[in-house]
């Protein structure tokens, strides 16, 4: 059996309505025209059947927001019965109730089709043709008689044609949509006002565990229930008038199961902008889920192999410096000055070392960092300090740090920032093979300050200014690529941008930028 009517409800119950409306109409019409106690009697017994039958089609629309077809068909052929008694007790082919058969055929055609309209059409047709041969009047009157049945007859099949098209265009139309959505990999809901489903895919009965056939007409709450108890987001949109955007949840899917669904909710409005319904698209994510966990536990080793190779590339520093400083200790022993600032090198460089373990750890640990005050100023001069005992047989290397008078204060973990400004100086110094200046520019603008260094160095390729932040990216022999990664993963943990710009007159300029400490 062909599903019944399918279109807003709200059509339904204004049927619902006026068949009991037109039933006290003709029945008042039945009484009044009909002659003898048993005809009233039939009538009032037809009557009583179809409003009983009227308003169980008005229950059944209420507790199931749609008719079923056999409850349909029901409620035609009652209708035809009760037209047919009421023109059969009133006149006949005269009666003034004859108009109403077209009404029926009318409502064939648009609820069940263009066949069942036809049908309709030709049970009318017979049931006047009996009366016209009935009522067969005079010879002189023969032709105007069946004249009148044959317009009765061409207004019953075109009524059956025009509805019976109408339900054909709008099915096609229908199975259309239908077909597409069916062979869309999302899921597609769409519910009413009230949360009743009105339709959905076969995409969405899959990935919910559903039976298809067996969904329209149950609320949402009943097919799509969050794991952790909460309210059905599809419901929710509709309460507050907010719709979701590839909301993520866990939905019961069985008895100990559950599937991570994207969600996105957009609401259907009537001419008059009130909210008629919902429709719901969403996807199942729990592949995906798994796929972005195992991407993550991957992503987390790459981190650690980052961070120990970006270790060992720190540590190259101050070791080379505590083991330039022992050579000259071996070399300078009978001259205490110079054994105790070198002394005084070696413990330096020995914290500097450590606070770079104690800070790679950190990392690892994700710990909350602690900020403090820290003067950029002092953090430009020690690296020019350390650059100037490394580099010191450089006789061609000037480095110079062009700072303001007032204080260039940031929020920042000190050490961190020194280990920044020390790799890209240190960089710059090797880039231009220890010959030629760098300047290390500080000023402070509106809320920022910021750290230039300029140096008179090759350049860097264009094609290479995309590259220099990644993860062991070099172009030097025994170059391990970490520096700048590093040094891009600090200064974005303190809210600040670094970038490479070409200089007009040849060199690189690295240009790092922070948030200025609050006076």
């Amino acid at each position: 059996m062909r599903p019944s009517y399918d279109g807003p409800s709200s059509w339904l119950w204004f049927v619902g309505a006026a068949r009991i409306a037109v039933i006290f109409i003709i029945g008042v019409g039945g009484n009044f025209f009909g002659d003898g106690a048993q005809f009233r009697l039939l009538l009032f017994a037809i009557y009583a059947g179809a409003l009983g039958s009227s308003l169980w089609y008005l229950v059944s629309l209420r507790r199931e927001s749609f008719v079923s077809a056999r409850l349909t068909w029901t409620q035609v052929l009652v209708d035809f019965a009760v037209v047919s008694a009421t023109i059969s007790v009133t006149g006949g082919d005269t009666s003034f109730f004859t108009p109403i058969l077209v009404i029926v055929i009318l409502e064939a055609g648009v609820l069940m089709g263009l066949v069942q309209g036809f049908m309709f059409a030709c049970l009318a047709t017979f049931f006047m043709f009996f009366h016209f041969f009935v009522g067969m009047p005079a010879l002189r009157d023969v032709v105007m008689h069946w004249y009148n049945f044959l317009i009765q007859g061409i207004a019953f099949f075109f009524t059956a044609f025009i509805s019976g098209y109408w339900n054909q265009r709008v099915s096609g139309m229908k199975q259309f949509q239908r077909e597409i959505l069916d062979n869309m990999n999302a899921g597609f809901l769409i519910t009413d006002g009230k949360g009743i489903v009105i339709a959905v895919n076969k995409a969405a009965c899959q990935i919910l565990n559903l039976i298809e056939g067996n969904v329209a007409g149950r609320h949402v709450d009943g097919i799509m229930r969050p794991d952790s108890g909460a309210e059905c987001p599809v419901m929710t949109a509709l309460r507050s008038k907010k719709d979701f955007a590839s909301y993520e949840l866990n939905v019961v899917t069985g008895p100990d199961s559950a599937k991570l669904i994207g969600l996105t909710t957009s609401r259907i409005r009537d001419v008059r902008g009130h909210v008629t319904g919902l429709i719901t698209s969403f996807t199942d994510l729990t592949e995906m889920a798994r796929m972005r966990k195992e991407l993550q536990q991957q992503d987390r080793l790459a981190a650690v192999g980052e961070l120990a190779a970006g270790l060992a590339h720190e540590i190259r520093n101050p070791v080379a410096t505590v083991r330039g400083a022992m050579d000259e200790v071996q070399r300078g022993i009978n001259s205490p000055a110079v054994v105790k600032r070198l002394a005084a090198i070696a413990v330096r460089e020995s914290d500097h070392l450590n606070e770079i373990v104690s800070g790679f750890l950190d990392y690892a640990r994700s710990p909350a960092r602690r900020f403090d005050r820290v003067d950029l100023r002092g953090v430009a001069e020690e690296t020019r300090e350390q650059l100037a005992h490394k580099y010191q047989q450089a006789k061609l290397l000037h480095l110079v740090v062009d700072a303001p008078g007032e204080a260039c204060e940031i929020l920042a973990d000190r050490t961190q920032i020194r280990q920044v400004f020390t790799n890209i100086a240190q960089n710059a110094v090797e880039a231009m093979g220890g010959r030629g200046a760098l300047t290390i520019a500080l000023t402070r603008g509106r809320g920022f300050v910021e750290a230039r260094f300029d140096d008179e160095g090759p350049g860097i390729d264009p094609d290479k200014v995309a590259k220099i932040f990644e993860p062991f990216y070099t172009d030097r022999e025994n170059g391990v690529g970490m520096g700048l990664a590093i040094c891009m993963r600090i200064i974005t943990a303190h809210d600040g941008t670094i970038r490479v710009a070409s200089r007009p007159g040849g060199g690189t300029s690295m240009i790092v930028r922070l948030p200025a400490a609050d006076d």
